[in-house]
């Protein structure tokens, strides 16, 4: 990943906080019941963007310390959620100055972004034996539930981007937990991770689907000019082909980890 692509997002908050979706229900409900995640929990946030998952660990109770490198990203975030159980740290989660403990660290669509050879040993520092870590993304396609919308967008990427396409009968990194699995228990600090793959609809009307993909790193960083075919393209396949409204199928992929007792 290039610094250009992980830092896209901080250029755009105000769209990044509208067009991108939360997280299931199921997902909080897991974290309390597993990951002690209720009132006066201590959590470390990695990437928070503009708060998509912080929004629920507050609500939840929780003290919640948020690393995120982008400075205009934070910003919306400390305006959003002005409570002092929130503490904002504009750095990279690798050279944040993090004193801990904690009892939970989540990173939540944000820790492709992370070097994992640094950050490892660094939330093995943070959180001591008994915490957990839990990690999940947003997945923005259920592979197993093939759509004639996706058919329309895999279309749509061959004619306008066929460079972005992804090869078909692929599954995304996010669920192929085998790579996950070895990535987080590499070190033997945090196992066994267990995973979970929660389904849920999104709703897209033309104007969503194209803040949503507006969003999108690969799409960001296109020249205007294919950017905006790209994005009006998906638009005219929500509202021509669709009637102005898409259930479009996704997952939010999750692995969750005990800290172990290795030090």
């Amino acid at each position: 990943m290039t610094q250009q692509s992980r830092m896209a997002f901080n250029n755009d908050p105000a769209t990044y906080t509208d067009a991108r979706p939360g997280y299931p229900d199921e997902l909080y409900a897991l974290l309390a019941e597993r990951c002690g995640l209720a009132a006066g929990a201590r959590v470390l946030e990695i990437g928070p963007g503009t708060g998509q998952a912080s929004q629920r660990l507050l609500a939840e109770g929780a003290h919640v310390t948020a690393v995120e490198p982008g400075e205009q990203l934070a910003a919306v975030l400390s305006q959003r959620f002005p409570t002092e159980r929130l503490e904002v740290i504009v750095a990279d989660f690798e050279d944040a100055d993090l004193t801990g403990p904690f009892d939970l660290a989540v990173a939540a669509t944000s820790f492709h972004w992370v070097n994992l050879g640094r950050s490892m040993p660094e939330l093995a520092r943070l959180i001591p034996p008994g915490g957990w870590l839990c990690i999940w993304w947003n997945v923005f396609q259920d592979p197993f539930k093939p759509t004639a919308f996706r058919d329309a967008l895999d279309q749509l990427y061959a004619d306008v981007l066929p460079d972005l396409k992804r090869p078909s009968g692929g599954l995304p990194d996010r669920l192929q937990p085998e790579s996950w699995t070895r990535d987080l228990e590499a070190g033997g600090w945090f196992g066994p991770v267990e995973t979970k793959f929660l389904s849920w609809d999104n709703p897209l009307t033309p104007q969503r689907a194209r803040e949503l993909w507006s969003t999108f790193s690969n799409i960001i960083n296109l020249d205007a000019e294919r950017r905006s075919r790209f994005l009006d393209g998906l638009e005219a396949i929500v509202r021509d082909r669709f009637g102005g409204l898409v259930q479009d199928p996704c997952v939010t992929a999750v692995y969750l980890a005990p800290r172990t007792g290795h030090s």
